[in-house]
């Protein structure tokens, strides 16, 4: 397996533990990660479960994930966000579920700023990098992503 070009430290330290957890085969399963052990990434990962018809699942949204965009998206799905962002995300994922491999993307985009109020105060242009693991379940293919995202 050919590692994905990731910059970001705490991206790569959780890359390291899901090869280490892979342990010989294609993928880990779900219950070869203990909640403890993903204790440094927790505020920025997401835990996405892939239901039929590539239809994703937020199953954990970090909290700095919902701190930073406002939203909350634990139990829902991605097809609740707006259709644009939605679309880019789901590209990543699908090749991702379609080829077992990881992938990690830097990508820019105008991101609403909230102020402490939780009212939208202006945008900005930032750049973030994110890494999406596959899981397996039983060996039957990817039943769950792994996403981490840290702003660069």
């Amino acid at each position: 397996m050919k590692r994905p070009e990731i910059t970001d430290e705490k991206l790569a330290r959780l890359y390291d533990l899901w090869v280490e957890r892979c342990a010989g085969r294609s993928l880990p399963e779900r219950n070869d990660f203990d909640p403890v052990q993903l204790k440094p990434w927790l505020g920025n990962l997401a835990l996405i479960e892939v239901g039929d018809e590539r239809r994703y699942r937020y199953r954990l949204y970090g909290t700095n994930f919902v701190f930073r965009f406002g939203v909350e998206m634990t139990g829902r799905t991605l097809d609740e966000l707006p259709s644009e962002q939605s679309a880019a995300i789901r590209r990543d994922y699908d090749a991702v579920v379609q080829s077992g491999q990881p992938l990690s993307r830097r990508y820019t985009n105008s991101f609403d700023i909230i102020d402490m109020h939780r009212r939208l105060d202006s945008q900005r242009l930032e750049t973030w990098e994110r890494l999406v693991l596959p899981l397996a379940n039983g060996g039957n293919g990817v039943a769950m992503l792994i996403v981490a995202a840290y702003q660069i």
